[in-house]
């Protein structure tokens, strides 16, 4: 399983696939009025959320015939595989009259098979993917909505946020089975514990003092969205509208980026994997990324390895984005087998399953009474949540990535002003939005 922002592609990449789907999804849908949806929620893993009022008297969920056949789709390999493959060894013990065919399609073709597969009145009856596709897949009609197929209280087992993840315009799409964030690697043998720095100020001067105590930053959006709230800066307003010019927080940030890059032994690069060579070579001792690494950084790095919280800024401590993967249902599956399909999606998203995706696949399961285990670099990436903020989902993100991708690109190669740069962002996103 690949990180959920699609970590390996390059700006110009993920451009071509949304254009696809875009392109399909406009052969098959008119445009329609897109409400604005709620407020994104922010995550407190600390504290459970308050139960949700149970499902009215007469909508309970109809008895399921478990027997049969459901096909699921899904990219998930390494250790992510041997985590489904006992999920699904589990569920056929227990339920051997409901087999799940599964077929592994490569991450970055899964979403425009899938969607072809639909539109053409065939493909799976699941599909297992990220919640990056969710928007496009959404107007391209091929998801089925869940809210009235699961009762209220069967969301009160995942982290709020999660679910807050496979939401598009206030409908909740799928059943989340894990989430993602970034937070700081950091190798011990080249700092202390006891000195780890604990703001963006602190970690510049370490790094400038001795530049093996410097730090790999990948230059994508999704992976330095953290430090725009540290320096006071908001992307979006409640309407959708791009605010990164309203304070000169997002500007500070850039200056920032670009201080840090001047450092020897201190990287901001958009080459993801000079980084992660860099960091296993123990070249410096800091590194922001997610989960998904831990195996790799792990296998080089062994007990020299250990993961802490992001520093935080003038304004706050670092938030980054939360998000996560999903198990969605096919709209044109028969109802008896959207039924079995959502059944097998409650067991794959339940806690037995959450713990298999830790201990297997070193996932954060989005079951909030998942077992954890003892391994503690999932621990510290669940520490990093509780200041974590909801990925937005909406609309107007389709043109951020992008423009926001270049506006960190321009700042960390000194092609104009923080400021300027910041302000004419912000203009290039709203008016491809028409706000």
């Amino acid at each position: 399983m690949k990180p959920l922002y699609a970590l390996r592609f390059t700006l110009s990449q993920l451009r071509n696939v949304v254009v696809t789907l875009l392109l399909s999804s406009l052969l098959m849908a008119c445009s329609q009025a897109t409400p604005t949806p709620p407020p994104t929620a922010t995550v407190d893993l600390a504290v459970t959320p308050a139960s949700t009022p149970s499902a009215p008297a007469g909508t309970a969920t109809p008895a399921v015939n478990l027997t049969g056949r459901i096909v699921l789709w899904h990219s998930w390999s390494e250790g992510d595989g041997d985590a489904l493959a006992a999920i699904l060894a589990s569920f056929h013990q227990a339920y051997p009259d409901l087999k799940v065919d599964t077929l592994f399609v490569a991450y970055d073709d899964l979403p425009q098979s899938y969607t072809e597969s639909v539109a053409a009145g065939s493909g799976p009856d699941l599909i297992l993917t990220s919640n990056l596709w969710l928007g496009e897949m959404v107007k391209a009609k091929v998801l089925q909505p869940l809210d009235s197929l699961v009762a209220k209280q069967d969301l009160d087992g995942y982290w709020p946020a999660t679910l807050d993840s496979l939401r598009w315009e206030g409908k909740l799409y799928g059943l989340p089975t894990n989430f993602e964030l970034v937070s700081l690697f950091y190798n011990k043998d080249l700092i202390a514990p006891d000195k780890l720095p604990t703001t963006m100020a602190d970690l510049l001067e370490r790094a400038r003092e001795d530049k093996r105590q410097g730090i790999g930053l990948y230059a994508s959006l999704y992976q330095l969205s953290w430090g725009l709230p540290a320096y006071g800066a908001q992307l979006l307003g409640d309407d959708g509208k791009v605010v990164l010019d309203r304070n000169g927080g997002a500007a500070d940030f850039l200056q920032w980026l670009g201080d840090a890059k001047k450092i020897p032994g201190t990287f901001v690069d958009p080459d993801y994997g000079m980084l992660l060579d860099r960091f296993k070579k123990g070249e410096f001792a800091f590194f922001v990324d997610g989960p998904w690494s831990i195996n790799e950084l792990r296998n080089a790095l062994g007990d020299k390895l250990a993961v802490t919280a992001l520093p935080s800024g003038p304004s706050g401590p670092a938030r980054p984005w939360l998000n996560a993967d999903g198990v969605f249902i096919n709209p044109s599956s028969a109802p008896d087998q959207q039924q079995r399909a959502l059944f097998f999606a409650k067991y794959l998203t339940n806690a037995a399953s959450g713990q298999a995706l830790a201990k297997l696949g070193h996932r954060l399961p989005a079951n909030q009474s998942a077992p954890m285990g003892d391994d503690p670099l999932l621990k510290g990436f669940m520490q990093q949540a509780a200041t974590a903020q909801s990925m937005p989902t909406r609309p107007e993100m389709e043109q951020v990535w992008g423009y926001g991708g270049d506006m960190l690109l321009k700042a960390i190669n000194g092609v104009d002003d923080p400021k300027k740069i910041v302000v004419q962002t912000a203009t290039l996103i709203n008016e491809a939005n028409n706000k």
